[in-house]
């Protein structure tokens, strides 16, 4: 009995590292970036704040295509400040008008369902050799 509550501390703690996510698709605020002659603006840093807000809502880099999305949870006006590291920057202002509801997809990760498989299959395994080493005796 202490083997089995041995397998379940076991199998619970092994799900801690399951890294799962969601996926939705909704409609975000996409923002592309460019300079006017020199070229792109990808890999850049930048910060989003919400309306009346002072702590950023998002920070991070724009993609290799030098766009940044993010999905405003308020309406209102949002800033979103642009740093590239030689000294160039910009705010862009967007309104938002329509507050949008997040709608996200399940994963799917049956982390659960894999870890009581796992554990049947050790308990079949078991009870074959415990059965094989019975009918030998």
């Amino acid at each position: 009995m202490r083997g089995f509550l041995f397998l379940l501390l076991m199998l619970s703690d092994s799900s801690a590292h399951n890294l799962q996510h969601s996926i939705s698709h909704e409609k975000s605020v996409t923002i592309a970036l460019h300079f006017a002659n020199e070229g792109d603006f990808s890999f850049q840093s930048y910060e989003i704040y919400a309306p009346s807000k002072t702590i950023p809502f998002q920070v991070g880099r724009t993609d290799a295509h030098s766009r940044l999305s993010f999905l405003p949870d308020t309406s209102g006006k949002w800033k979103v400040k642009l740093f590239s590291e030689d000294g160039h920057g910009k705010i862009v202002e967007v309104d938002v008008n329509n507050t949008t509801q997040m709608k996200e997809t399940i994963s799917g990760d049956s982390s659960l369902w894999r870890s009581l498989l796992g554990l049947l299959l050790l308990l079949s395994v078991f009870g074959v050799i415990y059965f094989m080493k019975k009918e030998s005796n």
